[in-house]
């Protein structure tokens, strides 16, 4: 923990510590790794989206891969805290945009415990 004993981090010490998962996370989706992809998610992260909410790391990895293999590129985490939003677009022939979406994450101690897909 980043924050002296007895005080609770800020957000601008959150968003810090939680950057180098973020920046790894993104690394892991472009690259397919789900044995990195697994590194980077707690055992009981929640992941909520369409479908409705799955618990645990594998099934998590699943879904980021599913969602990777969508993405044709990912911009800069948008941070808020430990909060981020992950989008995500797939551009056609053309290179216009036929597909964006967006992961919502939160980290805490360098690994993912919460995913919304959207």
């Amino acid at each position: 923990m980043s924050a002296p004993a007895g005080r609770h981090p800020t957000d601008a010490e959150r968003a810090r510590d939680a950057a180098p998962a973020l920046r790894a996370l993104l690394t892991a989706a472009a690259a397919d790794d789900p044995a990195a992809l697994a590194d980077l998610y707690r055992e009981d992260v929640a992941w909520l989206d369409a479908t409705g909410t799955a618990l645990g790391r594998e099934e998590a990895v699943r879904r980021h891969r599913a969602v990777a293999a969508r993405a044709g590129e990912w911009a800069e985490p948008q941070q808020h805290g430990a909060k981020a939003v992950l989008r995500w677009v797939r551009r056609g022939a053309d290179g216009e945009p036929e597909e964006r979406g967006a992961l919502v994450v939160e980290v805490r101690r360098d690994r993912v415990i919460f995913v919304a897909s959207c």
